[in-house]
């Protein structure tokens, strides 16, 4: 069974209702629980650096998830990383260029409803990420993102409202 670290950093897919409006609270542990099936694909551990609202994550963000992969690189077989869909693009074109020919995969997904809305994109987005983070034939960084995988240096939102936000620009 395939190691995978489990990244969370926030984002709309771990966003709760509170008193100041939809707010990224919702823990890695609890992002998991909500995916049981994550369990029968693969073996997880968890970190969560951070709890933002992806218009939040800059430069200083991406150096140190890109240091989270680098000093967990030997000990995982993939790494999936939780974030809002906002800056998902610009996180993962970085991370591309931080971690450079890495042969394994390494995968960014959220969601445009939090994962505790009934009718939320967000399930099928972390199972599709964690389906894709223990592929064999992945290496690099991908968003997964409504049952598509995307070239993170490919990778653009597109689309605001829709499920299908992601789009790869002048890549299959």
């Amino acid at each position: 069974m395939k190691k995978i670290l489990f990244i969370a950093t926030g984002g709309t897919i771990a966003s709760a209702k509170t008193e100041n409006g939809l707010t990224p609270a919702i823990t890695s542990e609890e992002l998991l629980n909500a995916v049981p099936q994550v369990k029968n694909l693969c073996a997880v551990d968890t970190v969560q650096p951070y709890s933002l609202d992806s218009t939040n994550m800059c430069w200083k963000q991406w150096i140190h998830v890109a240091e989270i992969i680098r000093d967990n690189y030997a000990k995982y077989d993939g790494f999936v990383i939780a974030h809002g869909t906002d800056t998902m693009a610009y996180t993962a074109c970085a991370l591309s260029y931080l971690v450079q020919q890495s042969g394994k995969p390494i995968v960014l997904t959220g969601a445009q409803k939090s994962i505790y809305v009934q009718d939320t994109d967000a399930r099928r987005n972390l199972y599709d990420a964690f389906v894709a983070a223990q592929d064999d034939n992945l290496a690099g960084v991908y968003i997964v993102f409504d049952g598509r995988v995307i070239l993170g240096t490919r990778a653009r939102k597109t689309r605001t409202k829709s499920m299908n936000a992601f789009s790869s620009i002048d890549y299959p």
